[in-house]
């Protein structure tokens, strides 16, 4: 390719970006392609006619060039640009584009540019083939679809090759006009009889009928990815060991892993489960999943959230094909289900990363050491180990049994990334600021944009009060991070990212967001949106009320997201994002906690949050910056992502990360806690004790507390004295932590260990371990909880439905005697200068309970909203497990005496979680119904039609649920927001 049109292609590629940004006019250079418009599409055709005859497309080498054609070619096709050129075909055009982008592996940007015409839009057979062929569209019918069709029903070769023979035979005959796209669908036919479902799993495991698997598919894909292609050419499906897989966000893990759990299931024979550490990743897995094996016969169930199972759940888990969990849930569980980790022979550990979590990343560790534990006789465990970027990956992949041969590392993207830096330009009143580009993986599309902000004609505006010309306050990183999210906008969906929640974060960008629609020229969310659709404001001023902040973005057609808002309305949130709904979020990372959104454009507003411990920000690790960027351009969803900083000082550390400089080994949590404690142990000359254990503060007892349980949770009832010390080594060993350890960190771990058996040994003798397994406590809680409670209290017997504020105020009193709460008080008002009582948290609670929304509680309690919401997660994440764990040591110490603990009372797991304080809500949320304004309502309707009937009976509620569904719609429909009622009808249809 010569410099004249590689100069051009860099030149239509910065014309294209700067017209979508509605700044072509500030471009201070020419684009002379412009003028040769008619040379410059030759040049393009030409080198693709080249490279399809030469046959040098097949060569990785070239696809870089590939590309850069495919980026020139589908200019002339695009709505956004196509109206500047003129006797173009745009149809059969994008046909060439497409196929470009195919043969070069990015089959989801070609299926994508594809679907931009219809086969309507196509005259001839050929075209038209194509064009099924790039949008996996089997229904067209002609003579090749027909045999490619009898290719993907059977997997028989014979037929793609017959195919290949007749185009070939044409090719020879052919007028000028269709010899181009005869030879394009010879060259696209070719590679796929290397890259199609059949040949590529057959390969991987001959032993398997993929029939079914592969017709369940044909409507959606035909092809892997080479990531996954590596993967299962390295024998992630035949070999039972270990594989540890390093893949990029949206590269087809989902995908491999349910060819991995069908291949396991059907071909194996064995059970998988799949640890997904967010709640919101199980969740959006467990939909995937069940989409995919609903026809197959796979069984799917998911558990995530509470933390005592209830009577159904334990009953499905035996007859489950794949179980996908959080590792806290499934911990919990078995705690109540011995040796159910014996039931799985394959595990899938999602977000690997984790290891390293200070919240989740003990648990994590020491459930998977747990599992590397295998009867006598039988097989190792398969683990599947994923993660986005680790740079030890390799030592993980060893401990959990795997070696050099099944490390898997891709750093295959299906859609292109870019990364842009705002780069400020001029003085004064002509200051403007500038977008530089880069892709790292051709530096051929780099460039720059100009003018994407400017002073004079972006930050004017006529202020309402005086009428005079005013210039808006452009210059914090604030400012700029809406500013060019909101020009963003023409290119597609927009997240802004930022580390804080209040003004210096998401609050403060949504009143700057709104601030900017309400004074300057950007383009605006509100007609972007399609929130009128859902009612979506009417449900969040239910909610929230007018002056909540989400409320207000949603009224202006954006949202926010992040942790202090309810896992419900997060889970909308990400709903309206995934349907596009909303145009724009402005979210923390708990967007990027393994969820997949079409995303196209993340605006980085800073990498910087604020450490209360240090009392100072902090940069955060280069592995969650990775993490988070990945999130822009999902595969099948955008043809490219975008990523934009805009504060200078923080550039090259950003560069860092996207070169992959320096990025954080993995080592786990538990790892580091070891260390801490063996380099204080060596520099004060300390022997560790369990005196010295209980004199030290809260923080570190916690982590003993960690300690001791997974001590308990290793334990069963046939433990003696005498094996103990055997267990605990074996439990040690096992440790990721212990694996990586120099001898006195070894020596720490064992020391620990020890001193916790002598702690634990007197429970053996008691026979209380299954009593302690079930509480999901550790012992110092487990005394507490003991001490705290009067068990011959009536209460435990006869609390009932629907519960008074004395049955909450006892059982409170309860929670705050507990010392681990106290500490946990202090920290949130130390984090959240929240002064927090058990007065204003019984408040809450009973409020809640009795069907009261936020904003309703906020005026009754007389807390500031986000205060309020801040104190719900408190008593989600503290209160709440407290409470479970109470009244499930009540409860065995009950069944000791030979008393049943009273039902209702059993079900405070759903009373708190739902806000709701019957036996009628609690069998609707059983028969799945877990919407609380639907449910809220519908309990409404059941009481006022049918008091004659025992509602506290779910045979009964489902009976008239069953017959009167249109009914129930209608009065759905009547009486909440369309986002609400939906889900209720959607479930109601499933009964």
């Amino acid at each position: 390719m010569n410099n004249i049109l590689i100069d051009w292609i860099k030149d239509s590629n910065s014309w294209k970006n700067a017209k979508s940004l509605n700044v072509l006019d500030r471009q201070e250079k020419e684009y002379p392609f412009l003028l040769r418009s008619d040379d410059y599409y030759i040049s393009l055709f030409n080198n693709m006619f080249k490279a399809l005859t030469s046959g040098s497309y097949q060569s990785r080498d070239e696809h870089e060039e590939l590309l850069l054609i495919a980026k020139g070619i589908e200019m002339y096709s695009i709505d956004e640009t196509r109206g500047n050129f003129y006797g173009v075909n745009y149809a059969e055009n994008i046909l060439y584009t497409a196929s470009i982008y195919y043969l070069t592996d990015y089959y989801t940007t070609s299926a994508l540019l594809a679907k931009l015409f219809h086969t309507e839009d196509y005259e001839t057979d050929i075209d038209k083939f194509i064009h099924g062929f790039l949008t996996v569209n089997r229904y067209i019918k002609n003579r090749y679809m027909k045999l490619l069709n009898s290719f993907l029903e059977t997997g028989k070769q014979s037929y793609l090759e017959d195919l290949i023979r007749i185009l070939e035979l044409e090719l020879k005959n052919a007028d000028p006009y269709s010899y181009a796209p005869l030879l394009l669908a010879k060259c696209l036919l070719e590679k796929f009889m290397e890259n199609n479902l059949w040949s590529s799993l057959t390969r991987a495991n001959p032993q398997i009928d993929w029939q079914d698997y592969i017709m369940h598919k044909l409507n959606s894909n035909w092809v892997l990815f080479p990531s996954q292609s590596t993967a299962l050419k390295k024998g992630i499906l035949i070999r039972d060991d270990t594989f540890s897989l390093q893949m990029p966000t949206s590269s087809g893990k989902t995908s491999l892993c349910e060819i991995i759990v069908y291949n396991e299931i059907v071909y194996n024979r064995r059970k998988v489960l799949l640890l997904a550490p967010y709640r919101a990743l199980a969740s959006e897995l467990n939909y995937s999943f069940r989409k995919s094996f609903n026809t197959l016969g796979v069984t799917v169930k998911t558990l995530y959230g509470g933390h005592t199972p209830t009577r159904e759940e334990k009953a499905e888990i035996d007859n489950v094909d794949l179980l996908i969990c959080t590792p806290e849930k499934f911990m919990a569980i078995e705690n109540h289900i011995p040796n159910l980790h014996e039931l799985f022979s394959t595990v899938i550990c999602d977000e690997g990363h984790l290891l390293d979590d200070e919240q989740r990343g003990l648990n994590y560790e020491l459930l998977l050491a747990k599992l590397k534990k295998n009867k006598n006789g039988s097989l190792p465990k398969k683990y599947i180990y994923i993660s986005a970027i680790i740079p030890n990956l390799e030592s993980i992949n060893q401990w959990l049994g795997g070696d050099e041969d099944t490390i898997i590392k891709s750093n295959y993207r299906p859609t292109q990334l870019t990364y842009s830096f705002l780069v400020e330009k001029g003085t004064d009143k002509n200051k403007t600021f500038a977008l530089e580009t880069h892709s790292k993986k051709n530096n051929l599309l780099n460039f720059t944009i100009e003018g994407v902000l400017s002073v004079n004609q972006d930050y004017k505006y006529r202020n309402p009060i005086t009428k005079r010309i005013n210039t808006y306050g452009f210059k914090t990183y604030k400012a700029k991070a809406a500013s060019i999210a909101l020009r963003s906008l023409n290119n597609g969906s927009v997240a802004i990212y930022t580390p804080q929640k209040g003004d210096d974060g998401v609050k403060g960008l949504a009143e700057e967001i709104i601030n900017q629609i309400n004074l300057l020229h950007f383009p605006n969310t509100e007609t972007l949106s399609h929130q009128d659709e859902l009612n979506l404001l009417i449900y969040f001023e239910e909610i929230f009320g007018q002056d909540y902040i989400l409320t207000k973005s949603i009224n202006y057609g954006f949202a926010i997201h992040h942790g202090d808002l309810p896992q419900f309305v997060r889970e909308i949130i990400e709903m309206c994002i995934r349907d596009k709904v909303i145009p724009l979020v402005i979210c923390t990372n708990t967007l990027a906690e393994g969820v997949n959104l079409p995303i196209k454009t993340i605006v980085l507003h800073t990498i910087k949050r604020f450490d209360y411990k240090l009392e100072r920000k902090v940069t955060i690790r280069k592995r969650d910056i990775k993490n988070i960027i990945g999130r822009a351009g999902r595969a099948g969803k955008e043809t490219e992502g975008i990523v934009i900083s805009v504060n200078p000082s923080e550039y090259q550390y950003i560069k860092e990360v996207i070169d992959e400089e320096q990025i954080e080994p993995v080592n786990g949590y538990l790892f580091k806690i070891i260390n801490e404690i063996t380099q204080t142990l060596k520099k004060e000359r300390l022997l560790l004790s369990n005196e010295l254990i209980e004199a030290q503060d809260e923080e570190f007892k916690r982590l003993i507390d960690s300690i001791d349980k997974s001590i308990i949770d290793s334990l069963y009832e046939e433990v003696t004295d005498e094996n103990l010390g055997e267990i605990l080594k074996d439990i040690i060993s096992r440790t990721f932590s212990y694996y990586q350890s120099d001898n006195q960190d070894k020596e720490t771990l064992e020391r620990i260990y020890a001193l916790r058996a002598n702690v634990i040994t007197p429970y053996l003798n008691k026979s209380q371990i299954k009593s302690l397994k079930e509480s999901g406590t550790s012992i110092r809680i487990f005394e507490d909880i003991i001490e705290a409670i009067n068990i011959q209290d009536e209460i435990w017997k006869e609390a009932t439905f629907p519960f008074s504020e004395d049955i909450l105020d006892y059982l409170l009193d309860i929670v705050f005697r507990l010392q681990h709460i106290q500490f946990d008080l202090e920290q949130f008002q130390v984090k959240t200068k929240i002064i927090l009582t058990k007065e204003v948290i019984k408040n809450i609670i009973v409020n809640w309970i009795n069907g009261k929304w936020y904003f309703e509680i906020s005026n009754l309690v007389n807390i500031r909203l986000d205060d309020v919401l801040k104190i719900m997660l408190f008593i989600d994440s503290i209160i709440y497990p407290a409470l479970s764990k109470i009244i499930t040591v009540a409860k065995n110490k009950l069944v000791e005496e030979g008393v049943l603990i009273s039902k209702d009372l059993e079900d405070l797991d759903k009373i708190i979680q739902y806000g709701v304080n019957s036996r009628i809500h609690c069998n609707l949320i059983d028969l799945g119904f877990t919407d609380r304004m639907s449910l809220l309502n519908v309990s409404s309707w059941l009481i006022s039609n049918f008091k004659s009937l025992n509602l506290a009976d779910r045979n009964i509620i489902e009976m008239i649920l069953k017959s009167n569904k249109i009914e129930i719609g209608e009065y759905l429909s009547r009486t909440i927001p369309k986002i609400s009622s939906s889900k209720f009808k959607a479930n109601l249809e499933n009964l």
